[in-house]
């Protein structure tokens, strides 16, 4: 019945959109591929395939079966973009629909994936190159940020001053479960200050003209967030070894989450500087 409807609708947005019967056939057999690709491949392949508990990954098995589950329907996601450009949208908004669509389905199944930053990053670029990113969500990245970042300067002044609520799961561990570092409450303000300073380049250079230096300090800024959301491949970011502890599980439900919102800030402001 699914399937029916899909082919369907492609098969009238086709037409409406007067390309003729080349993209009713394009489109449908586009969306055609799509809906037997998920379908199927659910029922021959990945339930079989996850139920089957003889093979082994250097991942962990839920990790593993979320990537190989979202790679599959991801392909279907963005044939059925393709086949969107057929009834009217233009290249640049149908790209921007699959990877914005990508990006969260990938957030919600698998926050610890590199993959979701990157493809929200690409749909709204895609949207910017088409001129049809609204200036709402710009201004809203760069308040968002600022907000986070003011936010977190705050928790870090409260640890700077003896607080101990949520400390215990904001360093990382070795594996032994020691802490790697103990910062000290001068460590805990400096990165209070140098957040709060964040927040201030962050609202100048997209609100005001500021100078050339802002906009370099902006930039640093960014660059540490990148890395900082990339990780060393151990303790830290997206590439972490480690997801069991508790700092490795907080890392992904929502410090590297808000280090991205930190970076989409900054593009944010660095776009309404240059317009």
């Amino acid at each position: 019945m699914v399937l029916e409807v899909m082919m369907n609708a492609s098969f009238s947005l086709a037409v409406l959109s007067g390309n003729g019967s080349g993209a009713a056939i394009a489109a449908t057999c586009l969306v055609l591929l799509a809906a037997l690709h998920s379908a199927l491949g659910e029922r021959l392949i990945l339930r079989p395939l996850f139920a089957d508990g003889r093979w082994s990954s250097d991942l962990p098995r839920g990790a593993t079966q979320s990537i190989l589950r979202g790679a599959w329907h991801l392909t279907s996601l963005f044939w059925l973009g393709l086949a969107a450009t057929f009834s009217g949208l233009s290249l640049t908004v149908a790209t921007a629909i699959a990877c914005l669509a990508a990006g969260a389905m990938i957030l919600v199944g698998l926050r610890s994936h590199l993959a979701w930053p990157l493809f929200l990053l690409a749909g709204l670029a895609s949207l910017d190159a088409g001129r049809q990113l609204p200036s709402v969500v710009v201004y809203g990245l760069v308040g968002t940020a600022a907000l986070i970042a003011v936010f977190v300067a705050g928790a870090h002044l409260y640890w700077a001053a003896g607080g101990r609520r949520g400390a215990s799961r904001a360093v990382p561990t070795r594996d032994d479960g020691a802490p790697l570092f103990a910062p000290g409450p001068l460590a805990c303000a400096a990165v209070a200050l140098a957040l709060t300073t964040f927040a201030g380049l962050l609202l100048w250079v997209a609100l005001g003209a500021p100078p050339w230096w802002p906009r370099v300090g902006l930039g640093l800024g960014l660059l540490v967030l990148i890395l900082r959301a990339v990780g060393d491949g151990r303790y830290l970011g997206f590439s972490k070894a480690d997801h069991r502890s508790a700092f490795a599980r907080a890392d992904d439900a929502l410090f590297t989450p808000l280090v991205v919102t930190l970076a989409f800030g900054a593009l944010a402001a660095f776009r309404l500087a240059a317009s």
